[in-house]
Order: C-alpha cells, then sequence, then structure tokens
C-alpha cells in the first residue's frame, strides 16, 4: 500500500482534501454561503445526469463552453504553428515581429473581447476569436523559438548521407514537436480561463455557458452550482493536461532516457 501511494500521491491527496472540505462545512468552520458542502455539490452533479433542457443544466452548459474553448484553441494551435513555423525559419522576420507578438501577448483578451463582440454582432465568433487572440502569440513564439533549437548538425548529416529530403523534413518535424505539445499545453488551460471570463462578462446568445451559469449561481449565492461548475471544468482541465503533458514527454523522449537509467 505504502508503494503505491508513493507512487501515485495523488491517491492519499484527494481524499485528504474531500475529508477537510466535509469538515470544514460540516462543523461550520466556513459559512454555507461561501463554500458548499460535498454532498450538496454532488447532488447537482447528479441532477446533471438528468438533462432537463433548461439553462441552468450544468451537462449543457459545459458542453457549450468546451466546444468554444476547443475551437478557439484549436485554431489558435493551426494558425499559430503555420506562422511559427515561417517565422522559425527567416530570422530577419522573426526580429523584426517578436516586437510586435510579444505586445499583443501582454494584451488581455478581455479588453479585446467587447470589440470582437461588436465585430462579430454579439455572436459565438466573438467568444472564439477572444480565445485565439490570447492563446496565438504563445503559440507563434513557442513554435518559432522552437524551430530555430533545431539541431543543424543533425540535418548536416542527414544530407552527407543523401537521406531523402521527404525524411529530413520529417525529422525536423519530429524535433519540434515538443515545442508544439507544450505550446498546445500551455494555451489549453489559458483558453479555458478565457472561455470562463468572457461568459462571466456577457452571456452567450444561447444562454448556456459555464461562466455566465458560474456567475448567476454566485450573484443568487446557489454555492453548490458554483462549486459544480467549478469541479466540472477543474477534472476535464486537468484531464486534458495530463494527456498533453505525457504526450509532451515522450515525443521529448523522457521516458527513453529514464528506462536507459533504470
Amino acid at each position: 500500500m505504502i508503494s503505491v501511494l508513493k507512487r501515485f500521491p495523488i491517491l492519499l491527496t484527494i481524499p485528504l482534501l474531500l475529508f477537510f472540505w466535509f469538515v470544514s462545512t460540516r462543523y461550520g468552520w466556513v459559512g454555507k454561503s461561501l463554500l458548499a458542502s460535498p454532498q450538496e455539490v454532488w447532488q447537482v452533479v447528479i441532477k446533471a445526469f438528468h438533462p432537463t433542457g433548461q439553462n441552468e443544466d450544468l451537462f449543457h452548459n459545459a458542453q457549450d463552453t468546451l466546444l468554444r474553448a476547443f475551437i478557439g484553441w484549436g485554431t489558435s494551435l493551426l494558425l499559430g504553428l503555420v506562422i511559427g513555423l515561417l517565422l522559425g525559419l527567416n530570422q530577419v522576420a522573426y526580429r523584426a515581429v517578436e516586437p510586435v507578438i510579444e505586445f499583443i501577448r501582454a494584451i488581455p483578451p478581455i479588453m479585446a473581447f467587447p470589440l470582437l463582440l461588436i465585430a462579430f454582432n454579439f455572436g459565438t465568433p466573438a467568444y472564439i476569436w477572444a480565445i485565439a487572440f490570447g492563446c496565438l502569440p504563445i503559440v507563434i513564439l513557442t513554435v518559432a523559438r522552437g524551430v530555430q533549437s533545431l539541431d543543424h548538425t543533425r540535418q548536416e548529416l542527414l544530407v552527407l548521407h543523401q537521406v531523402a529530403k521527404p525524411i529530413r523534413l520529417l525529422a525536423s518535424v519530429v524535433e519540434i514537436l515538443p515545442s508544439t505539445f507544450l505550446a498546445a499545453r500551455v494555451t489549453f488551460s489559458f483558453s479555458l480561463i478565457v472561455a470562463l471570463v468572457t461568459e462571466m462578462v456577457f452571456t452567450p446568445r444561447s444562454g448556456l455557458g459555464l461562466g455566465s451559469l458560474a456567475k448567476d449561481s454566485e450573484i443568487s449565492f446557489d454555492t453548490p452550482t458554483f462549486y459544480a461548475c467549478v469541479l466540472v471544468l477543474g477534472i476535464f482541465g486537468y484531464g486534458v493536461n495530463v494527456l498533453l503533458r505525457h504526450a509532451e514527454w515522450w515525443l521529448s523522449g523522457e521516458n527513453t532516457r529514464q528506462t536507459k537509467s533504470t
């Protein structure tokens, strides 16, 4: 049992957190208007498995939020990968554009969101492009710097041994994949944050969104629903982050080095 806990310490952390959560609400250490009990939050989650078709349904709101986040995140990855590759291959262009990208990265997406709402007639694209606006500069810079860090000696050896050009290109792509996955992992969490904040600022036309549901429940002191929103978003974000981290770890060759060391 001890060896299992040493390998997976999260199996100890989660029960301790749940126990502290239960005790703090059970004995009134924290007021109910600030923290709902685990049982109350669990009841909200259970009710979400029986859709009512109303805007208050937890999973319907989560589905819309995650869809917007995924589309905005995917758009930033596609555009960022192409632009990052082009800039990484051209040092002059990179030095000319980098200050502009750094400037845009410093601007919070929520400042651009009102302009995007007007530009897209208060529709869903405004939320998607607000997410892409926040994630795109990070992807571009991470991919471009990954391209610049390519091992030129390896490429020269491949040319020397007359390796076919498609194989050399494939080797370069594999070498920058860790940088791409790093950008994907960093921006995914950011995309969830932007999606939630924009929904809290302006409720989507459909009325569905975890951000708007969390805001309404917070205003009405419906703390079980508020913490259910936090729980659903946190679990999903953590799960995707773990998958991306493992993919990045595998592509960077850390698993091979660890196997050799053992």
